[in-house]
């Protein structure tokens, strides 16, 4: 049997532009066509929840990736690099795959039968009235009101709340790596999940939590580690106000120079970036 047709959709935060990672790609001399090339990126792993796989048709996955989404190698290159740099990809195995936290976060799907019971079902809330109609005298059983349609109750297979979340082909895909048939695997759990399988429904659930619960965290790491901390320049720590700051991108720590001279080094960014956020002055 023909496997049924899916569609998928990416969806953009309003502040998607705004983000500081993005804001700084554009910035670079061809900025736009950057900013355009992770945005094919981000559509090209639509349907893999955000899992880009090196399948070794090419030398590199930069290769595979540039015929996919039509675009020169070495902006697809650059802008690879720079969304690793940032953590907007992550490098999953040693094989050649790449992860894209927000396509797993962003992405939305339903299956072609799901697409017609929406459309029969907006169809039937949309079908209109014609005004009622004058009998004639010599006419018996007269229908008061004739509609556009006949309606004709349908019966379609769709899929499950769980089947519809966007992160259920990733579970699928990850607890199907190291079976000795990964698609009959798929093909069994996703039977069970459709039949309501409690067992498998609480596996998803809980593979769920615990992966929203890691990107939650890769996120506030990401933050907190590109965040610009020049900006506590001015502010005091123990009375004295901060002269300068110190701060290596790849490292977890920053170093303060005070404007007595004193050298407060290694402070955590973590620290750093609640304090700032909490708006008050520092005790060493």
């Amino acid at each position: 049997m023909a496997k049924e047709k899916r569609y998928y959709w990416l969806k953009f935060k309003l502040d998607f532009f705004d983000d500081l990672r993005i804001r700084k790609l554009q910035s670079i001399a061809g900025g736009d066509t950057y900013v355009l090339t992770y945005i094919k990126i981000l559509t090209y792993s639509i349907s893999t929840s955000g899992i880009i796989i090196y399948q070794g048709i090419f030398e590199t996955i930069e290769e595979e990736i540039t015929l996919e989404i039509r675009e020169d190698p070495k902006t697809v290159r650059f802008v690879l690099e720079y969304a690793s740099k940032h953590g907007m990809l992550e490098g999953m195995d040693e094989e050649g795959k790449f992860f894209l936290p927000y396509v797993a976060e962003n992405t939305g799907s339903e299956s072609a039968s799901a697409k017609r019971v929406r459309k029969y079902r907006d169809k039937k809330s949309n079908t209109k009235k014609l005004p009622s109609l004058h009998c004639n005298a010599t006419v018996t059983g007269c229908n008061e009101n004739v509609t556009l349609e006949t309606e004709t109750e349908i019966e379609i297979e769709t899929d499950t709340e769980i089947e519809k979340n966007p992160l259920f082909h990733k579970w699928l895909d990850e607890y199907s790596l190291d079976k000795k048939s990964p698609p009959a695997y798929k093909a069994k759990m996703r039977q069970k999940i459709k039949e309501g399988n409690t067992d498998a429904i609480d596996a998803f659930k809980e593979w769920e939590i615990s992966y929203l619960k890691k990107i939650k965290k890769h996120e506030e790491d990401t933050r907190i580690k590109s965040h610009d901390y020049s900006t506590m320049v001015g502010a005091k720590i123990n009375g004295e106000s901060i002269k300068q700051i110190i701060n290596d991108p790849a490292s977890n720590h920053i170093d303060i120079i005070l404007d007595n001279g004193e050298l407060l080094a290694g402070v955590s960014k973590k620290e750093a970036y609640g304090w700032i956020h909490k708006g008050k002055e520092k005790t060493a």
